[in-house]
């Protein structure tokens, strides 16, 4: 009879641990660290269209939708946790935000509760997850950005008491550079604002990657004009990069004169 209760306890222990384990093949966000004693109940990462929420659910002509919304192209990342008890969804809730506040993440729209709308919405519509249905007096969602990437952070307690996190971390294809950096032809940059920005974003969210700027020009009468024209425009750029907080040494300049690339723009961006 002993050896019975003692083969039964192992067993509950057993099957007790591996239900507190992780998705098989899913991993923490980088530099995100998980609540404490919290696991991993639904992974999914693929290239997405997402919807950012960026105002309360309400309904309109019998749908419901956000009062504000952004839609989003780009590498997301879905993951889900099951938060221990007696821990609250305030306390899961709060610690992501306070390491994505601490990394320099601006909160784009928050809400709590009631305010934030219904939570079988929030569950089945906009996270197409339904362990995410909870009680709506206990939910608090926020959306963050960061660079290049937008963070959406919901926390929720069931009727059960169980209480779960879901993390949404898109990393955006901003001006489809992602798209083009391994293509090898160059990426053709104009100049303006938005470009420049566009390029500041990537390259702090790729500390890893240099960045390449090669022009042409043919205003010049001779080639060495045309030299020095191009390389002109480049020292430009890289005043400019450099004025953004990206370091000398992460940017090339090649000029190539009158040697035009294949490309008609006058700078190209390589990022290898």
């Amino acid at each position: 009879m002993r050896t019975l209760v003692v083969f039964l306890y192992i067993l509950f222990c057993s099957v007790y641990a591996s239900a507190e384990t992780d998705l098989p093949n899913s991993s923490d966000y980088p530099q995100l660290l998980r609540f404490p004693g919290s696991y991993i109940v639904q992974y999914d990462q693929g290239d997405e269209n997402y919807r950012l929420v960026l105002g309360s659910l309400q309904k309109v002509n019998g749908v419901v939708i956000p009062e504000k919304e952004q839609r989003l192209t780009g590498r997301l990342t879905q993951i889900t946790y099951r938060i221990p008890e007696p821990s609250t969804p305030d306390e899961a809730f709060s610690m992501f935000e306070a390491q994505l506040t601490k990394r320099g993440a601006t909160a784009l729209f928050k809400c709590s509760g009631r305010d934030c709308g219904s939570s079988n919405q929030w569950a089945n519509t906009i996270f197409r997850y339904s362990r995410l249905y909870g009680v709506e007096e206990s939910q608090s969602f926020a959306a963050f950005r960061l660079n290049n990437k937008y963070v959406s952070l919901y926390a929720v307690e069931r009727g059960n008491k169980r209480v779960y996190l879901r993390l949404d971390v898109l990393v955006e294809n901003i001006m489809g550079l992602d798209g083009q950096v391994g293509e090898g032809d160059g990426i053709p940059f104009t100049g303006n604002a938005s470009e420049l920005q566009a390029l500041v974003a990537y390259l702090n969210a790729n500390p890893e990657q240099n960045v390449w700027l090669v022009g042409h020009d043919l205003s010049g009468q001779t080639r060495q004009q045309q030299l020095d024209k191009a390389k002109e425009k480049l020292l430009a750029l890289q005043l400019r990069l450099i004025e953004q907080n990206i370091s000398s040494d992460r940017i090339n300049v090649y000029s190539l004169g009158g040697f035009a690339a294949r490309s008609s723009a006058e700078i190209l961006v390589f990022i290898e």
